[in-house]
């Protein structure tokens, strides 16, 4: 049956719920579609962390922080001779102080990652901590939504990162005992947790509609404004009419078939839920939209361990390494056995998996093979098996280092040279060719506290030697997405704002910021909802005054 509704928010995950919260907040008949079948979005497979500068949070835990000391740190992301559009950038972090108030007054539980610093400090207007949040959620306040928050593959969840970022963590029985008692009690952490705590306030305490199982197939257009949406679900089609807005925020594209094309890179399997299929570019390309490239690339290098599919569904699941990376006893290397960046910070091998080899004719990083020895498999993780625990066959290994290579196809000369060269350096915490373990963040958050002297580097001397082919993942954040203003208003290609049409979250190109900075996305997503509802609900929003 047709409808008539204020607001609708297509995507039930981070941007979308915030749009909706936002929107309820200011007296809207609000209503969220999702085209799967669980809530929370790409934003419940992250790590959850938001990054926002010189936040009310951080000045009441007594942390110094400045819009000109954030904007300074930003420029040093960004890099030199790169163009920024100031006045956008500085009005996006002004807003995004304000929707991170607003939030955080409306019941979502941004709390301060203390011990946390900035990803490169101590760069020139880094902060030590206070810029880094995250949400802890229990999840029997969920209520009956518990059931369809989409699960993390990803990342345990159950201790907080202020947890185990600070003294606990450098216990392990105390850390084990937390964990225990996270999960026994449901504790929401993560990416988890931050989902969580938008899926409450939306769809729980405020008891917003959301209708699960349908896809917005087309956009109503009204003249040039967008008038609705049109949605295919269980009970076949139906037309959504809107008075005020219809906000974008399904993800991005990594799961459609030219994404690879798109991003310019060998292959790509992406990581995030298998719904990123570029359903803004159609929807909004259809109301006259301009796509514009925003973002620099993101993506990392990940393996997909035997039978693993993504939550609720059949679809192979290519698991990114992340947070392993960076843990002692192990590298990356190419086909030459040769290694090409800091493997701790997953960041830093982009460009170097991007890079097209002219004279061989091909690319000169990829195919690629993460090297651990036993010492890693008996200390960490790896995937969805736990410390000590048996790897499955497809994984090479082999007694010695030569004999590895030459069962997984790399150069044994090569990479006999590359251990022993790394194993030198990381015996006295130093990796002089990549600086691996160099930056606090790094050692923070993908590092092993107890091992000294760098939490991220360990030599690999202890066989049998693993290798582990990998592939290139995408985290659902493309370069490519709708061009938006600082209102969340979809533009054309002459700077006009598509009337009722509004973007958010991945769905939207990051034109005001360059760079990568963990957790910005997150933040960003939620800005820009706020940013949007605003808008759309503010004729509205006097009217009742």
């Amino acid at each position: 049956m047709d409808r008539v509704v204020d607001f609708l928010c297509v995507g039930a995950g981070l941007g979308g719920l915030a749009g909706a919260v936002r929107a309820h907040a200011l007296g809207a008949d609000v209503l969220v579609v999702e085209r799967s079948g669980m809530v929370g979005g790409v934003a419940a497979y992250s790590g959850g962390f938001v990054w926002a500068g010189a936040t009310d949070l951080a000045a009441d835990e007594g942390l110094d922080d400045s819009l000109s000391a954030t904007e300074a740190y930003l420029d040093h992301v960004q890099g030199e001779g790169r163009p920024v559009d100031r006045p956008s950038r500085r009005a996006y972090l002004e807003l995004a102080v304000e929707a991170t108030r607003w939030y955080r007054e409306a019941g979502v539980p941004f709390q301060v990652i203390r011990n946390c610093p900035d990803l490169y400090h101590p760069a020139p207007g880094s902060t030590a901590e206070g810029r880094l949040l995250e949400c802890v959620v229990p999840g029997a306040t969920l209520g009956a939504w518990r059931d369809r928050l989409r699960p993390s593959p990803y990342y345990q969840t159950g201790v907080s990162r202020d947890d185990l970022y600070g003294e606990r963590a450098l216990d392990p029985a105390e850390l084990d005992r937390l964990r225990r008692h996270g999960e026994e009690t449901d504790l929401l952490t993560h990416g988890s947790g931050l989902s969580a705590a938008f899926v409450r306030a939306a769809l729980t305490e405020r008891g917003v509609d959301c209708l699960l199982h349908h896809r917005v197939s087309g956009l109503v257009m009204d003249g040039d404004a967008v008038a609705g949406a049109v949605l295919d679900g269980p009970g076949g089609r139906t037309t959504v009419r809107v008075r005020r807005g219809v906000l974008i925020a399904t993800g991005g594209y990594g799961c459609a078939p030219d994404a690879c094309e798109l991003e310019d890179v060998p292959a790509l399997v992406e990581s995030a839920p298998p719904v990123v299929e570029g359903d803004n570019l159609l929807l909004a390309q259809r109301a006259g939209a301009a796509t514009v490239r925003g973002a620099d690339p993101f993506f990392s290098v990940g393996f997909h361990f035997p039978g693993e599919t993504h939550p609720g569904g059949d679809v192979p699941l290519c698991r990114p390494l992340l947070e392993h990376l960076g843990l002692p006893h192990s590298m990356i290397v190419n086909r030459d056995g040769r290694r090409f960046g800091d493997e701790s910070y997953y960041g830093a091998l982009i460009g170097a998996l991007r890079r097209y080899d002219g004279r061989n004719k091909r690319w000169a990083n990829f195919p690629c093979w993460f090297v651990a020895d036993e010492a890693f498999r008996r200390r960490y993780r790896l995937g969805p098996y736990g410390p000590g625990e048996a790897w499955p066959d497809p994984i090479a290994r082999a007694g010695s280092v030569r004999e590895l290579a030459e069962v997984a196809g790399i150069d044994p000369d090569g990479l006999a040279a590359t251990v022993a060269a790394y194993n030198d350096g990381a015996a006295r915490g130093e990796d002089p060719e990549f600086g691996r373990g160099a930056l606090p963040f790094i050692r923070r958050a993908y590092g092993d506290p107890l091992q000294a002297p760098n939490p991220n580097l360990g030599p690999l001397t202890t066989p049998p030697y693993y290798a582990l082919p990998l592939s290139i993942v995408g985290f659902g954040m493309g370069t490519l997405g709708l061009w938006i203003d600082g209102h969340g208003r979809v533009r054309r290609r002459d700077g006009s704002a598509v009337t009722g049409l509004y973007a958010t979250g991945n769905a939207a190109a990051t034109k005001e910021l360059r760079g990568y900075v963990t957790g910005l996305a997150n933040a960003r997503n939620y800005t820009y909802a706020y940013a949007a509802a605003s808008h759309a609900l503010a004729a509205t929003a006097q009217a009742r005054r």
